[in-house]
C-alpha cells in the first residue's frame, strides 16, 4: 500500500497537480471490495420514463413531451447510446466516488467542449488545468454558487468519456476505457437498466481480515455518534445500540466477505412490469458462505401452505440462523427482557397488578423467543386476505420448540385489561388447542381493518402457534394448519416469499387519516405544515385512483441453492403506472 501511494504521489508531482493536501489523503488499499455502478445509457433511462408516464394517460403522455425536452438539455454533449459508469472508492477513512460520462462526438470541434459548455449552463464552471484535465468550480474547495466543485478528466479517443470526482487524487492521467474494467463488464452483461455490483478480487484470509478491520473504524464511529436521548430510558437505549451494532455486523461480513455481490432495476415495458434482482456468492469457508450454504436446504414449515386468492399481503420465511445471528441475539435478549421490564415499571398507566401480569407476559414470550433463537431458525406465516366489499381476516403462525407456551401469555390478559376475555381449548385440531379471545373494543385501527367486535381465536400446538383475527378467519386457520403438516418438497430452495397489494392497504391509510382530521384538536398546524398535509392527501389521492384498477402487486422471492443466493421483487403494471403519474405531474407542474 505504501509504494502504491509513492506511486500515486510522484506521479502528482510530475504532472504539477500535487498540493499540500495531498499528504493527508489515502489511496484505495489493495484489498478493498471493487464497487461499481451503471447506467445501460441515457437512451434507455428515457425510453423507461416514457413508458412510465405514457402509462398515466393523456396527462402522462404531456408531462412526457415536457420531461423528453428537459433530458434532452441533461444530456446535451454526452453520447446516450452509451453506458455511465460509478467506482466507489472504499479507503480506511472514508469514500470518494468516481463519475465516467460518455462523450458525444462532434466532427470539427475538441472533445467534451458541448459537455463543458452544458455544465457550465446548470451552474458548474469549469477552468482548464492542463491538456485534458479541469478544475469544476473551487475544485477541492467549497465555493458559494457552485453547484459541484472537483475535477474533471477527458479521456481522449478511442474511448471518449469525461470522468468527474470531488479530489483530483482519483483522476490520474491512466484511466481507461470504464466498461472494460471486468467487474464493470460482467455487471453490463446483465442487462439491468440500472445495476450495483460489488466484488472482493483478493479472497485470502489477510484481505477479509483487513476489510473488516476498515470497516471497523466506520462502525465505531457510528456508535460513538448514537446518544442517548434525554427522556429515553438507558435500557431502552441499549436495545437500540445493540440493533445498531449488529445491522452493522452484518454490513461488515458482506462488504468483507462476499465474493460477488450485485443489485440490479430492470423496467421491462413489453410485460408491464419492473424488477429489482440480487445475487450474492460468498468468499468460500468464511461465515457468510457458512450462512448462505443453511439456506435451502429443508422446505419451510409453512411451505405447503397456498396463498390467498383474496390475499393483500402474504409472506413465508424459512431462515436458519448461524452462529453469529445466534450469538447477537441471545446477548441481546436480556437487554430487551430490561428495556420492557423497566418501560412497565416506569409506567404510570397501569396498577401494580397490570405491571405484574404484563411482566409475567412478557417473560413468556422471551423465553420463547430464546428457545427459538437456540433452535436456531426463524419460520413463519403471515395471511392477510380481503374480498371485494368485506373487511379483512388474518393469519399468523410462527415455529416453536413448544407453541404451547403462548397459553402462559393468554393466561395473563384479562389481568393485563379486563376488556379480555379468554376462553381456553374451546377446539381441538390434531395437535392443536384451539382458544377463543374477545379483546378490547377500543382500538380504531383494529376495528377499519377487521371490522367491529373482531373475533380473534389462537392455536397453540408442540411445535408452532397460530393467531387468527377477523369475521372469517377461524375456517382458514383450521386449513392453513391442516396444510402445513406436508411442507412442499418443490420449495426447498425458496427462504423467503412476500406478496403485497399495495392499493387495499392505501384505502385503509386514507381512511385512518380521514378519521384523524374529522377529530377536533389544540394543536395548531403552521402554513408549512399545512401545504405538506395538503401534498401528502394529493399524492394519497393520485394514488388511490391509479390503484383502483388493481395490477398494484409487489412480489418477493428469495432463493438459495449450494449457497448461492438470488431474489428478485417485481413491480406490477400498476405501480408504474403511479411512478409516470407523479413524473408527469411534476412535469406538467414545474417542466412547463
Amino acid at each position: 500500500m505504501k509504494t502504491i501511494r509513492i506511486t500515486v504521489l510522484a506521479l502528482w508531482f510530475s504532472l504539477g497537480l500535487a498540493q499540500q493536501s495531498l499528504f493527508a489523503q489515502t489511496v484505495t488499499p489493495p484489498h478493498a471490495p471493487e464497487i461499481h455502478a451503471v447506467l445501460s445509457s441515457g437512451d434507455e433511462l428515457s425510453a423507461d420514463l416514457k413508458f412510465m408516464c405514457e402509462l398515466a394517460g393523456p396527462q402522462g403522455v404531456r408531462g412526457w413531451k415536457l420531461l423528453e425536452s428537459f433530458l434532452a438539455e441533461i444530456f446535451s454533449g454526452t453520447d446516450t447510446a452509451k453506458p455511465a459508469v460509478f467506482d466507489v472508492l472504499l479507503t480506511p477513512t472514508g469514500a470518494d466516488v468516481r463519475a465516467y460520462f460518455p462523450l458525444q462526438v462532434v466532427p470539427g470541434k475538441p472533445l467534451g467542449e458541448k459537455f463543458l459548455r452544458n455544465i457550465d449552463g446548470i451552474g458548474i464552471k469549469s477552468k482548464k488545468l492542463v491538456a485534458n484535465f479541469y478544475q469544476l468550480g473551487g475544485g477541492e474547495k467549497d465555493i458559494p454558487g457552485s453547484a459541484f466543485n472537483g475535477f474533471l478528466r477527458i479521456l481522449a479517443a478511442p474511448v471518449n468519456y469525461s470522468v468527474i470526482a470531488k479530489k483530483r487524487a482519483i483522476l490520474p492521467p491512466n484511466l481507461g476505457d470504464p466498461t472494460a474494467v471486468k467487474v464493470v463488464a460482467a455487471l453490463l452483461a446483465k442487462k439491468f437498466d440500472v445495476g450495483i455490483m460489488l466484488e472482493n478480487p483478493k479472497k485470502d484470509a489477510a484481505s477479509i481480515k483487513a476489510r473488516a478491520a476498515d470497516f471497523q473504524k466506520v462502525k465505531d464511529e457510528l456508535n460513538a455518534g448514537i446518544k442517548q436521548a434525554a427522556d429515553e430510558l438507558p435500557e431502552a437505549f441499549a436495545v437500540q445500540k445493540a440493533f445498531l451494532d449488529h445491522n452493522l455486523g452484518e454490513l461488515s461480513r458482506f462488504i468483507s466477505e462476499s465474493s460477488e455481490l450485485t443489485l440490479g432495476w430492470t423496467t421491462d415495458a413489453p410485460k408491464k412490469e419492473a424488477r429489482l434482482d440480487l445475487e450474492l456468492e460468498a468468499i468460500p469457508e468464511t461465515d457468510l458462505d457458512v450462512s448462505a450454504k443453511l439456506l435451502g436446504q429443508t422446505p419451510g414449515m409453512f411451505s405447503g401452505v397456498p396463498r390467498s386468492k383474496d390475499a393483500i399481503l402474504s409472506g413465508r420465511i424459512h431462515f436458519p440462523l448461524d452462529g453469529f445471528r445466534k450469538s447477537d441475539l441471545l446477548g441481546a435478549m436480556p437487554l430487551f427482557r430490561a428495556s420492557v421490564d423497566a418501560k412497565i415499571s416506569n409506567s404510570k398507566e397501569y396498577t401494580d397488578e397490570q405491571k405484574a401480569a404484563r411482566k409475567q407476559a412478557w417473560k413468556v414470550w422471551f423465553d420463547m423467543l430464546t428457545d427459538g433463537v437456540n433452535e436456531g431458525v426463524v419460520d413463519g406465516l403471515i395471511e392477510v386476505s380481503q374480498a371485494t366489499g368485506e373487511k379483512a381476516n388474518l393469519v399468523f403462525a410462527l415455529k416453536a420448540t413448544d407453541g404451547n407456551s403462548v397459553k402462559g401469555i393468554l393466561e395473563q390478559l384479562p389481568k393485563i385489561n379486563d376488556g379480555y376475555k379468554v376462553q381456553l381449548d374451546v377446539e381441538k385440531l390434531g395437535d392443536y388447542a384451539i382458544h377463543a379471545l374477545a379483546i378490547p373494543d377500543t382500538n380504531e385501527d383494529m376495528e377499519l381493518l377487521f371490522g367491529k367486535g373482531v373475533s380473534v381465536h389462537v392455536a397453540t400446538g408442540p411445535k408452532a402457534w397460530w393467531v387468527a383475527i377477523g369475521p372469517k378467519s377461524l375456517d382458514p386457520l383450521k386449513k392453513a394448519i391442516t396444510d402445513s403438516a406436508q411442507p412442499n418438497a418443490a420449495l426447498v430452495s425458496n427462504f423467503l416469499t412476500l406478496f403485497y397489494r399495495v392499493g387495499p392497504w392505501l384505502e385503509l391509510v386514507d381512511a385512518r387519516r380521514v378519521r384523524l382530521d374529522a377529530k377536533p384538536s389544540d394543536v395548531k398546524l403552521s402554513d408549512a405544515d399545512l401545504k405538506d398535509k395538503k401534498d401528502r392527501a394529493a399524492h394519497r389521492k393520485l394514488a388511490l385512483e391509479v390503484f383502483k384498477e388493481g395490477k398494484d402487486t409487489i412480489e418477493t422471492k428469495m432463493d438459495a441453492k449450494n449457497g448461492r443466493v438470488t431474489g428478485s421483487t417485481r413491480f406490477d403494471e400498476g405501480i408504474l403506472k403511479f411512478i409516470g403519474a407523479e413524473i408527469a405531474e411534476f412535469s406538467n407542474k414545474v417542466l412547463k
